[in-house]
């Protein structure tokens, strides 16, 4: 509802609306990468809010709907929560099952904010930082490596196996987004390794 109100008030006032997305729109039953044009296949009801609110932003004559995945800035996230174990010698076990791209919050606002300077076609964008897809697992080895820990530290365990006896919103298991469309406007989103390593150094 209130990205309803929102996309009343824009189109009644000729605004521009950006609205941010997510991979969770999809169920990531496929190998590929997403690109835009892609129908909505949402898991569950979290999924179906972000798709809900998707359908509702393009009715604005004047919007970006910005969709990305796994995103790493301020407060609370993987990353954080990676280094924080690695640091108290903790060794987790991460699911080694769900691919996608990390998104760093610096790139995701760059990327908005060319998307208003230059103005290409009103629609929906696809914006992760680049690379290839890794898993959960595997960005977790890559930060303890980053600490100083070993690699091996890190135990891999499957989806079914982590969420037992659990009660979880249903994610996406390979949600990696293309982002082809994009840098064709003449952004170039960050290599996702890169920021992963100056992100660390920042939190040491």
């Amino acid at each position: 509802t209130g990205v309803a109100a929102l996309a009343r008030t824009a189109t009644a006032h000729g605004l521009t609306l950006v609205h941010i997305s997510s991979d969770y729109v999809f169920d990531g039953a496929r190998d590929g990468s997403y690109r835009e044009s892609e129908p909505m296949s949402p898991l569950g009801v979290y999924g179906q809010t972000k798709a809900a609110g998707d359908a509702l932003v393009s009715t604005v004559p004047r919007h970006y709907v910005v969709r990305t995945s796994w995103v790493i800035g301020d407060g609370k996230n993987f990353v954080r929560t990676m280094e924080s174990l690695a640091a108290k010698g903790i060794s987790p076990r991460v699911v080694n099952d769900q691919f996608g791209q990390l998104t760093f919050a610096a790139d995701l606002a760059a990327g908005i904010a060319h998307l208003l300077a230059v103005r290409p076609a009103v629609g929906t964008y696809n914006l992760t930082n680049s690379g290839p897809p890794r898993s959960f697992y595997e960005i977790a080895q890559d930060v303890f490596e980053l600490c100083g820990r070993e690699r091996s530290a890190v135990s891999p365990i499957d989806t079914a196996s982590y969420n037992a006896g659990k009660v979880v919103s249903p994610r996406p298991m390979r949600s990696t987004l293309d982002i082809a469309k994009i840098i064709a406007t003449g952004f170039s989103p960050a290599d996702a390794d890169q920021r992963l390593a100056a992100y660390v150094a920042s939190l040491r």
